[in-house]
């Protein structure tokens, strides 16, 4: 059941629980959903990580969450709106909810290369068909084969997984 975004308190409880380690300072209304804009630290604002800031779209209806370029806020939802009413793609990738469950499980190790059995499911409806392949990572310079956006969104999280638990894992699940 889509959620019911209708409200400013509604947005922000529903982002709070899609993206629970992110706040949001501004979420503007549009005729088709609600456009916000992610809240900086004082450092990351001093880091610079201002400068190119994405907006993000949340479809009333839907629920539906696209990242959009760092453009004026009020300008993304004009564009968000346009595309939705006359029935053109939104330009922005979906973000909220996954679109793919991968799950991998270790197959071979060497002191120099990992090598994962790779399956990809798919979350949309209607779905796409899975995928499997075998991803061999090398473990100094973390190049991968194949090399393709699956396999280099699987090596960051195997290497995100590997710096928090300190060791190369023997399987996993995530979603994006």
């Amino acid at each position: 059941m889509a959620p019911q975004l209708h409200t400013m308190e509604q947005v922000r409880e529903y982002l709070t629980y899609a993206f629970p380690s992110q706040r949001f300072e501004a979420i503007i209304p549009s005729r088709h959903g609600w456009i916000c804009r992610p809240e900086l630290t004082t450092e990351e604002t001093a880091q610079g990580h201002g400068l190119g800031l994405s907006n993000y779209a949340v479809h009333r209806e839907t629920g539906i969450v696209t990242v959009h370029a760092s453009l004026d806020p009020v300008t993304i939802g004009e564009m968000y709106d346009q595309a939705i009413s006359t029935g053109q793609p939104v330009q922005g990738a979906q973000i909220y909810p996954p679109l793919t469950r991968t799950i991998i499980q270790r197959a071979h190790e060497t002191a120099t290369t990992i090598r994962y059995l790779v399956r990809t499911e798919s979350l949309s409806r209607p779905p796409e068909p899975s995928t499997e392949f075998q991803l061999t990572i090398d473990k100094n310079s973390l190049n991968y084969h194949p090399a393709d956006t699956i396999a280099a969104a699987t090596t960051s999280w195997v290497d995100w997984k590997r710096s928090q638990i300190g060791t190369w894992p023997d399987q996993g699940t995530f979603e994006e």
